[in-house]
């Protein structure tokens, strides 16, 4: 049996009657925490373009934004809840997938709502749609992503298929078929991070994730082998390292989504948050003032220009989540880290500007050289902070940290309430994440994310 076929039989014939804790609670930390990075997006000026752009499209109301509650079709609800969710770049990420809630949260709610689905229909369809996707990306090779392809992007049109292909109930060989259509869906590249694009790239995996399934519903043909074929998925997008055996390996023993989630503490690129969490351990024990740092030195196992915050002269507030430079000068600065840390003004005040120019990334001597797979895992931050007086404080941070537990759910009422909902909406949203499986109608979930748009934040 082939690895397509393989992936297609799961997504269709798997039975969930009960999860067990640790994916529940994982599904509904992601569902949750996407609804809130994608409400605090519709106040800037991506959820007016993302907003005005889905008017003009029109469209069956069949499904609706997030927010502001306009009405459109599944297709283009999924296409700009996507993009909105990753807008700030401030939503989850998950082992082998890349950023999770950006596609799977659109893609299951679109559709749930167009169908009056059941909140356990939609965290199977998510079930299948992370499988899918972490298993492909853990197993195509780490080079994949150094070679200049965005995982959410590549890994998250075959998750969005996948997902949409268990809701519309395809047969084996539609969701061939569907998974085929994604493999030539699959795009992005990671010369768009810090631009409005990196966020166009969830949008659009969510987007034909719904369109490869209702195609192939329809007998829309596509190779039944995309994915493991000479000239496939596989082929194009792995590199010496890939395991295609490794994608249906235990299949679904334990589901991929168990532990695999993780939430942001910091709207910016998950790259800088090794360096935070050590700038945060740093400030803990010693008060740091700013102006009287002679230099910041910072080892890493990456080249520094290859790194996904690479931009080392950022000029914009999306440039800057996209900056190691930006990020580090700002928390030593403002000795915190914020939505507030990414407007223009601040990535382009003198302050920040003059100490990015006094911050040294460097790649550590132990991993010049090294091919990108010999180096996935060593993803460490060494600061050293020389002052003027001589002294130097150095720390090392292995992972940055994430939020957990009732965290998770402050992160989001903050979100929310940024985009104008109400402490009964929220507190609402929440109850109804907690209890998803007993929700019989996701458009419950959907009701209660209308809000008034509040005003933009500087």
């Amino acid at each position: 049996m082939s690895t397509t076929e393989k992936l297609a039989k799961f997504v269709i014939e798997s039975q969930f009657d009960s999860y067990p804790e640790e994916a529940s609670s994982q599904i509904k930390k992601s569902i949750l925490d996407g609804i809130g990075t994608c409400l605090e997006s519709t106040i800037r000026p991506i959820g007016r373009i993302i907003s005005e752009f889905t008017e003009e499209l029109g469209g069956n109301s069949n499904s609706r934004l997030l927010g502001s509650g306009i009405e459109t079709s599944a297709v283009n609800a999924a296409f700009a809840n996507g993009v909105l969710t990753h807008g700030a770049d401030y939503d989850d990420s998950g082992k082998g997938f890349g950023h999770t809630a950006c596609v799977l949260m659109p893609t299951v709610l679109a559709l749930g709502e167009q169908y009056k689905l059941s909140g356990k229909a939609i965290m199977d369809a998510f079930t299948v749609g992370f499988e899918v996707g972490s298993k492909v990306g853990l197993n195509i090779g780490a080079d994949h992503y150094e070679r200049g392809w965005h995982k959410t992007a590549t890994m998250g049109a075959l998750g969005g298929a996948a997902a949409a292909s268990r809701i519309l109930d395809l047969s084996v060989d539609e969701t061939r078929a569907a998974l085929g259509l994604a493999t030539s869906t699959a795009s992005g590249v990671r010369a768009n991070f810090g631009y409005m694009a990196k966020p166009y790239h969830p949008g659009n995996s969510a987007r034909g994730g719904i369109v490869s399934a209702m195609l192939a519903k329809k007998g829309f043909s596509a190779n039944p082998s995309s994915i493991e074929g000479r000239h496939g998925y596989f082929a194009v997008f792995g590199d010496q390292q890939a395991n295609l055996d490794g994608v249906t390996e235990n299949l679904g023993n334990p589901l991929a989504i168990c532990n695999a989630i993780r939430i942001k503490p910091w709207p910016c690129c998950a790259g800088t948050h090794a360096a935070l969490t050590c700038l945060e351990e740093i400030s803990a024990e010693t008060k740091i003032n700013p102006e009287d740092i002679a230099e910041v030195e910072v080892l890493i196992s990456q080249e520094p220009l290859e790194i996904a915050p690479n931009m080392w002269d950022p000029q914009t507030g999306f440039n800057g989540k996209f900056s190691l430079w930006y990020v580090i000068a700002a928390y030593l600065l403002d000795n915190k880290l914020d939505i507030n840390s990414f407007s223009d003004r601040k990535v382009l005040r003198s302050k920040a500007q003059d100490l990015i120019g006094r911050i040294n990334i460097k790649q550590h001597n132990d991993f010049a050289h090294l091919p990108a797979r010999a180096i996935e895992s060593a993803r460490f931050n060494e600061i050293s902070i020389k002052m003027n007086d001589g002294t130097v404080l150095s720390h090392r941070v292995e992972i940055g940290r994430h939020l957990q537990g009732e965290d998770v759910k402050t992160k989001f009422r903050d979100n929310a309430r940024l985009a104008g909902l109400s402490k009964a909406q929220i507190e609402r949203l929440i109850g109804l994440i907690d209890n998803l499986e007993d929700v019989e109608d996701v458009t419950s979930i959907v009701d209660a994310s209308i809000a008034n748009v509040a005003t933009g934040i500087d």
